[in-house]
């Protein structure tokens, strides 16, 4: 069962929600851009945390800073890749060994963000908005290793993100949902076997 948390970055306190089963494997679980209402209760953040969850994963939802019960405010992703740092770091106080990431949106830019400059692990990418915010384009040895979008997502153009998924991992798998937008309203579902499939093999 999932707990309520606290923890710091940069000074800054952050709230998350933890379920730790005594698993050696975790994700931390990033939620879309805090401006626009994104918060670590997302209905897609919890339907990728159960996905990892039912695969034995230990699990840590948290809000930026600003968002929802977090302190702070906004800081054009730099604040925020300090935060997802700080989150990977409690979760590894838990005694998880491995640790990876994991994001929906504005999230999977900070996930890949800190994967370029840090050893952190980007796993799973659901709708990585390249149209709305500059993605790096560049090689990246830690992930991400799926990716899932839909066809009519204004916010993650399938031709962009289908020229940059293989800059970023080469072996990097795509799960295109026909019909589904950015927010995946009536393809909740499918996500969420998507990710079960992967993580299943994984």
């Amino acid at each position: 069962m999932e707990q309520r948390i606290t923890f710091t970055s940069e000074g800054i306190t952050l709230e998350g929600m933890l379920e730790n089963p005594g698993a050696k494997r975790g994700v931390v679980i990033t939620h879309p851009h805090p401006l626009y209402g994104g918060d670590m209760d997302n209905p897609v953040v919890l339907a990728i945390t159960e996905s990892y969850r039912k695969a034995g994963f230990a699990t840590l939802r948290f809000n930026f800073r600003g968002a929802g019960g977090s302190d702070g405010h906004y800081e054009e992703g730099t604040g925020e890749t300090c935060d997802l740092l700080a989150a990977i770091y409690r979760l590894k106080s838990e005694g998880v060994e491995e640790v990876v990431c994991s994001g929906y949106s504005f999230g999977t830019w900070i996930c890949l963000t800190a994967s370029l400059a840090h050893p952190v692990i980007t796993d799973v990418m659901v709708a990585p908005p390249v149209t709305f915010v500059d993605f790096l384009a560049a090689p990246c040895d830690r992930g991400p290793n799926l990716v899932i979008t839909g066809t009519n997502d204004s916010f993650a153009d399938l031709d962009t993100l289908k020229g940059m998924v293989p800059v970023w991992n080469p072996s990097a798998s795509i799960h295109v949902i026909e019909q589904a937008d950015h927010f995946f309203s009536i393809h909740l579902a499918e996500v969420s076997q998507t990710i079960d499939t992967y993580l299943s093999k994984a």
